[in-house]
């Protein structure tokens, strides 16, 4: 028996190092590419968001304009006014 740790985290230590294996590509892409699901998800939300006001709109190109520019800082276009 090793006498310099206590006998009852030698298998928490293994459980912890088998989790971090499981897991070391997931961890390893997330150092690599730091993106959230949050920032996906929120993506979704502004499309559907600008699916819904822009029924009726036939244009796809100014639909794809309108989707770009929810990505960026820039100030929305008259479609769609700011809420005050």
């Amino acid at each position: 028996m090793d006498h310099h740790r206590p006998a009852f985290q030698a298998p928490r230590v293994r459980i912890f190092a088998k989790t971090l294996q499981q897991h070391s590509v997931g961890i390893c892409n997330y150092a690599r590419f730091p993106i959230m699901t949050a920032r996906v998800e929120a993506g979704n939300v502004a499309i559907g968001m600008i699916r819904k006001r822009a029924r009726g709109l036939i244009d796809q190109g100014y639909f794809k304009l309108k989707i770009r520019q929810s990505a960026t800082s820039e100030p929305p276009l008259a479609l769609f006014p700011m809420a005050r």
